[in-house]
């Protein structure tokens, strides 16, 4: 599955000004509007250790359209609710100086907290039999794509799913879901469970440097020990089907862990200790905000201010580290029926392709207090626009009435303004 390739794409988004893009919506969405929110995108080009802005990269797959697909990608710029800070590195890993190496070290420090990652070139197992297993050294390279694909994870075909009758629901499971999966990263290598040589196993490029995977614990030997194995390294965006982001969501994993299981989850505190006790959330209850983090654990913080440093290491094939501090954030405004109400600026988003010197970040805005209902689809004029800098203005395009949608044929469900 290529997760990563979805999230660099724009959905054919244009943005609607050169150097910014946004958009100012209601919500929750689809029922009676209690906030309205702006989302404001912003690029920069990283020169030296400054960030200039430059010419916006699009606001990525917006939720808000019906004929949006997956309706759940990696790196959705659109989720208002979205309260602490992803920060994401995009790119690949290059071996410094351009001279082939076997392994080595890459770093993201944000502030003063970093997450490390140990990547080493392809290695083969030589497995001749049960219990006998052995890796082989690490073949030089000079450029490693970070992907969740390079990470320990995916999944052992040969775990049996059962020998009891399976019902419908199980065997509908089956289309998505396997217990051979290592719920932690679907999209990995090197996840074995069953002692037994497995021809043309790949072991993992990337590692966390404190968990390295070694002969001795490389097959599990039951898959419902998965909890027990390394947490899979990467930078890029979280999918919503991984754990533990799908845990927010009350989804349980093939094999669930015990309640005490000693889960590096709940001590790295992507988890409560209390976390076998979230409830199953299904339409149309409100998505809990942790889920909608999309950052790898170690890289989600509370919300990011202006000026904090962050540096990358190892993901340039020129320059042993790309560094800047987060640029100011824009003033948000909203012009609600001609008076103007403040708001405060949060940063959810910051992407970085180190390679490309560039770094997105995207703020959302938004407030509660409304001085009247609005209900979008019923109201054919409402006067809210967001208000960028006192200098920009985003106007808020009613979707067509109910009456108008009859008229012309077509009725249904009033969708989102197109800002």
């Amino acid at each position: 599955m290529s997760e990563a390739s979805e999230a660099g794409a724009s959905g054919g988004r244009e943005p609607i000004a050169e150097a910014y893009d946004a958009i100012v919506d209601f919500y929750p969405p689809e029922s009676m509007p209690d906030m309205v929110y702006g989302l404001v995108k912003l690029t920069y080009d990283l020169i030296g250790d400054q960030a200039i802005p430059a010419k916006v990269e699009p606001l990525y797959h917006d939720i808000r359209l019906p004929e949006t697909e997956p309706r759940w990608s990696p790196g959705s710029d659109f989720w208002p609710m979205k309260m602490q800070t992803d920060v994401v590195v995009r790119g690949s890993a290059f071996a410094p100086g351009g001279a082939p190496v076997p392994s080595q070290m890459i770093r993201v420090t944000v502030g003063g907290q970093q997450k490390l990652i140990a990547v080493f070139g392809d290695r083969a197992v030589d497995w001749p039999a049960r219990g006998d297993v052995r890796f082989g050294p690490p073949k030089p390279y000079t450029q490693m794509p970070i992907v969740w694909g390079n990470a320990y994870g995916g999944y052992d075909p040969r775990v049996p799913v059962g020998s009891d009758e399976m019902t419908v629901a199980m065997r509908g499971r089956l289309e998505y879901d396997h217990p051979g999966v290592y719920p932690r990263n679907p999209f990995g290598k090197g996840y074995v469970v069953v002692d037994e040589p497995a021809p043309g196993l790949s072991l993992p490029n990337l590692e966390d440097p404190q968990q390295l995977l070694r002969p001795e614990t490389l097959i599990t030997g039951d898959p419902r020990r998965w909890y027990l194995q390394p947490l899979p390294a990467c930078y890029e965006f979280t999918n919503a089907m991984m754990f533990p982001r799908n845990a927010w969501l009350g989804v349980e994993a093939w094999f669930h862990p015990p309640s005490d299981a000693p889960l590096r989850e709940v001590l790295l505190g992507a988890l409560p200790t209390n976390w076998h006790e979230l409830p199953v959330v299904a339409p149309p209850d409100p998505l809990p905000p942790p889920v909608l983090q999309e950052g790898p654990i170690g890289l989600v913080f509370p919300p990011l201010e202006a000026g904090t440093p962050i540096i990358i290491e190892g993901m340039h094939p020129e320059r042993p580290h790309v560094g800047f501090h987060l640029p100011r954030a824009p003033k948000l405004d909203f012009f609600i029926e001609g008076k103007v109400y403040a708001s405060q600026t949060q940063l959810t988003t910051v992407l970085i392709q180190p390679d490309l010197g560039r770094a997105s970040l995207t703020y959302v805005a938004r407030h509660w207090d409304l001085p009247r209902v609005f209900v979008p689809g019923i109201h054919a004029n409402i006067p809210l626009a967001l208000v960028i800098d006192d200098q920009h203005t985003v106007p808020y395009l009613c979707p067509p009435t109910l009456r108008e949608q009859v008229k012309a044929g077509s009725p249904g469900q009033a969708g989102p303004e197109r800002a």
